[in-house]
């Protein structure tokens, strides 16, 4: 199976209007990407919180088009640092994460993204690993009848110790292992739950990417392809760096998602230093990226 080969450009969106980015991804010879609505979802002026938001979608809609560009899966409104509170309370689902579905249908997609709620303290025990676990469980499934009405899957990606808040003999953070992510979609049984692959949260987690997906299994409906060193604090470690220019094993990678009959998109999320490049460059860079992992592909009859 040739298996697409998708793009987001969420780094380049924190700096350059939608058209620059939607440019560069066309210009780099994608045709399939990762939509990054959750940058157009925070701040008092995001378009996705205003009143004409459906407009702005249908522009959207219309600007992704004319660059040939199809939303083969996006990118819901994320939090940092929180909102699981230290007595584990929580606030449920904002009309913004219903909205984001409805968006995503109307843009001719159904693989929508979201990372679990965070927690912002230590997770320092089976039992309050257990507990967040539930919660989001709980919190995701006041989503469901929405995502149902518009036929949109939930993807729920795995995340990382990002505040580097766990201290020795804590284990992991939340929502980082292959059991804990499996435990979350088995928790919710619905067949519009996937899991998202991040494999760089992955590896900054200590995981094995490899055996990560093949743990994924039949879950695994979505990627987010990037690279990284591991663990290096405490300089901010989740760099996004294009497949091949860190430490993750791509064959391995390649290999499990061979091995597994993964059937979705195989989507790059970098960073890296998209930000600062000029268009021109972004392009050269991009491109590269984009040949870089489907010789990846290739070479594993992907």
């Amino acid at each position: 199976m040739k298996h697409i080969i998708s793009c987001s450009a969420a780094a380049m969106a924190k700096v350059s209007p939608l058209e620059d980015c939607v440019a560069a991804l066309a210009g780099a010879g994608f045709d399939t990407i990762d939509f990054w609505l959750y940058r157009y979802s925070e701040g008092k002026d995001a378009p996705m919180l205003g009143p004409g938001w459906r407009d702005w979608v249908r522009r959207t809609r219309d600007t992704l088009a004319e660059a040939g560009l199809s939303v083969g899966q996006a990118h819901g409104l994320w939090n940092h640092g929180g909102p699981i509170r230290p007595d584990l309370s929580v606030d449920p689902p904002t009309e913004i994460f219903y909205r984001t579905i409805e968006v995503a249908w109307m843009l001719g997609c159904r693989r929508l993204i979201f990372h679990p709620q965070f927690y912002g303290g230590r997770v320092d025990s089976e039992a309050l690993r257990t507990r967040l676990l539930d919660i989001n469980a709980a919190w995701f499934s006041a989503l469901l009848p929405t995502a149902e009405r518009f036929d949109v899957e939930l993807h729920l990606e795995n995340t990382f110790d990002f505040n580097h808040v766990q201290q020795p003999g804590d284990g992991g953070y939340q929502c980082t292992t292959a059991a804990e992510m499996v435990y979350l979609a088995e928790k919710l049984d619905h067949p519009l739950v996937k899991l998202c692959l991040d494999t760089g949260h992955a590896n900054i987690a200590g995981q094995d990417v490899p055996a990560m997906i093949r743990a994924f299994g039949r879950h695994l409906g979505s990627l987010h392809l990037n690279d990284n060193y591991g663990r290096i604090g405490p300089i901010w470690e989740d760099l996004h760096l294009f497949p091949g220019y860190g430490r993750i094993d791509w064959n391995g990678v390649m290999e499990a998602l061979r091995e597994t009959g993964y059937a979705g998109t195989l989507n790059l999320e970098p960073t890296a230093e998209l930000p600062r490049a000029d268009a021109r460059t972004r392009v050269i860079q991009l491109r590269a990226a984009r040949e870089v992992l489907e010789a990846m592909a290739e070479a594993h009859d992907m």
